[in-house]
C-alpha cells in the first residue's frame, strides 16, 4: 500500500523517502515506539518503496502494493528480504536465538538478485538472544555495502548499546486521538463515539485498535466499572471484588479499568468538558459519584492505585493489596 495509506507518523516515513531518494541510505536502521503502533508495518512499506516495480522510475519512492515485487515482499518471499521474528512456541517470551542471525550471514554473503539492496528486517529485535545480539553486531560492525538492516522493536532498552549505536534510530508515536477515531470511523465503520471509546483506550495504537471486539471491550467495561462502583460498595463486596480481581489473571487489564474509572470521576467533580471522558456512557452515574467525593479524595485515590500496581510488580500478594485499594475506596467514596 501507498505510504499515504499509514496513519500518522508522517515525520519518520519523510526521513525514509529521503533516503532512498537521494540514495544516501544507512545501513542499519532502529524504528523504535510503542507497541502496535505502525513500526512494522512502516518498514515493510519502506522496504517495498525500495523494491516496487510500478514505482521504480518516479521521483518519489512509493509501492503500489500490487507488483509482483511488492505482494513477494509482503507474503515474505522475496529472494533478497529476510525476515526474521522470534520463533513460536517458545512460551510467554518467545525469542530470536543464534541460529537465526546464522541464517543472516548467508543471506548477506552475495549481492541482490532483483532489488537494489539484500535487507534483513529483524521485528521485535529485544528477543536476540545474548548470543544471537553479539552474533549480529559483528555482521553490523562491517556491513557488505549491498546489505541493509531493520531493526524494529517497542523496547530499545533491552538491546545491546554496541548494537544501538550501529543503527539510525528512527522514533514513532502514536498518531494523534483525532487521526484515530477519523481512521477507525473509516476502516471499522465505528460511531464516532465507539471511536473514541476504543482510541482513548488503545492510546490510539491503531494496531491494537483494530485487533480488538467492539462489544466485548464494551461487556469488560460494563464488568470492571460495575465491579469497581457497584459491588465493591460494601465491606463484604469490596473483598468479593478483590478476590475476583486477583483470580481474574487480567491485572494489567483491572488496574486500566480502574484507572479510567478514577480519572474520568476526578474530569467531572472539576468540571472537565464531557468530551474528554472515557466511560461517557456512564456519564449520569460518574456525576453521581463525584457528588459524593473530592478532587483531592480522587488523587488519593489515583495514589493508592500506583502503590497497589507497584506492590503487584514486587510479587506482593495481589488480593491483600486488592482488598487495601477497595476498602479505601469505599472511604473515598461513599456508599450513598
Amino acid at each position: 500500500m501507498p505510504f499515504q495509506d499509514i496513519i500518522g507518523h508522517e515525520t519518520p516515513i519523510t526521513w525514509l523517502r529521503n533516503a532512498i531518494q537521494s540514495n544516501h541510505l544507512a545501513h542499519a536502521y532502529l524504528l523504535i515506539g510503542e507497541e502496535a503502533i505502525g513500526k512494522r508495518m512502516t518498514a515493510i512499506q519502506f522496504i517495498q518503496a525500495m523494491n516496487c516495480d510500478t514505482h521504480a522510475d518516479s521521483p518519489t519512492p512509493d509501492a503500489c502494493g500490487t507488483c509482483r515485487s511488492c505482494q513477494q515482499i509482503m507474503a515474505h518471499i522475496h529472494p533478497d528480504i529476510l525476515f526474521i521474528q522470534p520463533e513460536e512456541g517458545q512460551g510467554q517470551h518467545p525469542q530470536i536465538k543464534i541460529e537465526r542471525v546464522r541464517e543472516i550471514e548467508h543471506h548477506v554473503i552475495y549481492r541482490p538478485l532483483l532489488g537494489m539492496k539484500k535487507i534483513c528486517m529483524i521485528d521485535n529485535a529485544d528477543r536476540l538472544t545474548i548470543g544471537a545480539a553479539n552474533a549480529l553486531l559483528k555482521t553490523l560492525e562491517e556491513p557488505p555495502d549491498h546489505c541493509l538492516f531493520l531493526l524494529v522493536t517497542s523496547r530499545p532498552s533491552a538491546l545491546l548499546t554496541t548494537l544501538k549505536s550501529r543503527c539510525l534510530t528512527v522514533r514513532f508515536a502514536p498518531p494523534s486521538q483525532e487521526q484515530a477515531i477519523d481512521y477507525l470511523m473509516q476502516e471499522r465503520g465505528f460511531s464516532k463515539a465507539d471511536a473514541r471509546f476504543i482510541s482513548f483506550l488503545t492510546n490510539a495504537r491503531l494496531g491494537e485498535a483494530l485487533n480488538l471486539d467492539l462489544e466485548d471491550t464494551k461487556a469488560k467495561q460494563h464488568e470492571f466499572f460495575s465491579l469497581l462502583f457497584e459491588n465493591s460498595a460494601s465491606i463484604s463486596g469490596s473483598f468479593e471484588a478483590a478476590e475476583t480481581l486477583s483470580k481474574s489473571g487480567q491485572i494489567p487489564e483491572a488496574l486500566l479499568w480502574i484507572w479510567t474509572g478514577l480519572r474520568d470521576i476526578l474530569l467531572v467533580a472539576t468540571q472537565a468538558p464531557t468530551e474528554f471522558l472515557f466511560h461517557e456512557d456512564h456519564l449520569p452515574k460518574l456525576r453521581e459519584l463525584a457528588q459524593r467525593t473530592s478532587p483531592q479524595k480522587i488523587l488519593g485515590l489515583l495514589d493508592t492505585l500506583h502503590q497497589l500496581e507497584q506492590g503487584l510488580q514486587r510479587n506482593l500478594n495481589s488480593q491483600l493489596r486488592f482488598e487495601q485499594f477497595f476498602l479505601h475506596l469505599r472511604e473515598a467514596i461513599p456508599p450513598s
